[in-house]
């Protein structure tokens, strides 16, 4: 059993593992393997050149660091090893709609009608 620790107490984290919904607020003790698997769904910061991560959880018997955090990166991609400038997000507001479901998608409507 593991001590999970949610760094991020202004909203609790929510995750899945097979199939169960957890959520954590502040703290809670889990199984190793459920406990590993809802961190790596915590991640919050990716470093691609150096292969660091950054996590919402923390498992505090492995040492993981559980300073509180005052928000989360807007960005989950670290560019600070990367020769290019970074990129400003601008969020747009814009939202896909559903695409329209055309049936099983085995056969077109089509060809199951024939004409005699």
């Amino acid at each position: 059993m593991l001590t999970v620790k949610n760094r991020y107490i202004q909203e609790p984290f929510i995750g899945v593992f097979d199939g169960q919904t957890y959520e954590i607020k502040s703290e809670v003790t889990l199984p190793n393997y459920i406990a590993y698997h809802l961190k790596k769904q915590s991640i919050i910061r990716d470093n691609p050149i150096t292969g660091d991560n950054s996590y919402r959880l923390a498992i505090v018997e492995e040492g993981d660091d559980v300073t509180p955090l005052t928000e989360l990166p807007q960005e989950s991609l670290d560019r600070t090893d990367m020769d290019w400038q970074k990129v400003k997000i601008i969020p747009s507001n814009i939202r896909a709609g559903m695409p329209e479901r055309k049936g099983s998608g085995r056969f077109d409507s089509m060809t199951l009608t024939k004409e005699r």
